[in-house]
């Protein structure tokens, strides 16, 4: 009796024992499943976050290794020296919780350059894992563009962020991949005649529209100069004519069938004010007359029917100039628009 007694507080100290551990496994079970569950989220929101913090501090190379981001031969942008040389890259920025959709994720960051703000989403992939423990990878990773338009004479060569594009065709756009921010365009012109004046090229978000930053060649003050020299030039000549219809020239004399001209002389009665606009056009810089010219002209006049001569002179003939001024190697070039002329 006393034996069996005895063996009761035994049999119920186990039974505690079991309960119990039964209890502290059910509750790490919990707090695993928790802290499973908190992995599974955030593991995609911290290859983000880590992403952007790369591109806060320059370092575009470590941010291209964690997207998966490869640059060809011509992302030229794409590196940390270039990126170093942008500004108003991002300065801070904050994600939203992921959404996920079994095998894929989405997470929404507003990324904050100075005082502006934008909005990029991002794509997380599976990538393998255990059960219950996956493993992420980004999806493909749309960097900005940075487009760039150059209008000008042939030979101009331009860099951005201190890189030369492997293609600078002018007049038509440069598209680069970039990294958000805002990147130096500086100019080499071949001649002293024009320049494009070095400015910037902001990023445009993946997904937004591309618009190009437009840089336009502009004539200098030895350029303009040397387009007035050069539509001075070909008026004197117009007036060295002896013709009554001077090719190409604003102005001429007509006469009747009875009536031959010979020994012409053009006078100039009042030279025109010329306008030259320094932004490049289609085909060079355009020059219009901003005051009408005039001139009057003198022949000796033979009558047809009898050989009889004598002298005379014409009205004031007034005229406009019009016309494009362009450069090669010897200097300005004047070609008219307009050859006709009031006679």
């Amino acid at each position: 009796m006393t034996s069996n007694a005895a063996a009761v507080p035994s049999v119920r100290w186990y039974w505690w024992v079991v309960i119990g551990a039964a209890g502290l496994l059910a509750a790490v079970a919990v707090a695993l499943s928790v802290a499973t569950l908190a992995a599974y989220q955030n593991v995609p929101r911290a290859l983000v976050g880590n992403y952007l913090t790369a591109l806060e501090h320059g370092k575009a190379g470590d941010a291209m290794h964690l997207a998966g981001i490869k640059a060809n031969s011509g992302d030229v942008l794409l590196t940390d020296a270039a990126y170093a040389k942008a500004t108003n890259r991002i300065s801070s920025f904050s994600l939203a919780r992921p959404v996920i959709h079994g095998n894929s994720a989405t997470i929404d960051a507003t990324i904050r350059q100075g005082d502006h703000s934008r909005h990029q989403t991002f794509a997380i992939e599976r990538a393998g894992g255990l059960p219950g423990l996956p493993l992420w990878k980004f999806g493909a990773v749309e960097t900005d563009l940075v487009d760039v338009l150059v209008t000008g004479p042939v030979g101009l060569t331009f860099t951005v962020a201190g890189q030369h594009p492997s293609s600078m065709l002018i007049g038509s756009a440069t598209t680069l991949r970039a990294f958000p921010g805002t990147y130096p365009v500086k100019f080499q012109s071949p001649n002293a005649a024009y320049v494009v004046w070095n400015a910037d090229a902001t990023s445009i978000p993946a997904g937004n529209k591309v618009v190009p930053t437009n840089f336009v060649a502009q004539l200098s003050s030895a350029g303009t100069d040397q387009a007035r020299q050069a539509v001075d030039a070909w008026l004197d000549a117009c007036l060295a004519s002896t013709e009554a219809e001077p090719a190409d020239c604003p102005f001429l004399v007509q006469s009747d069938d009875a009536v031959t001209l010979s020994d012409l002389h053009w006078q100039l009665v009042h030279r025109p004010d010329i306008g030259v606009d320094p932004a490049w056009t289609i085909g060079g810089w355009a020059v219009e007359s901003s005051a009408d010219g005039s001139v009057t002209a003198t022949a000796k006049l033979t009558r047809t029917s009898d050989g009889a001569t004598g002298t005379g002179s014409s009205d004031e003939i007034v005229f406009q100039i019009r016309g494009i001024i362009s450069f090669d190697d010897t200097g300005a070039i004047f070609t008219p628009y307009f050859g006709g002329a009031q006679g």
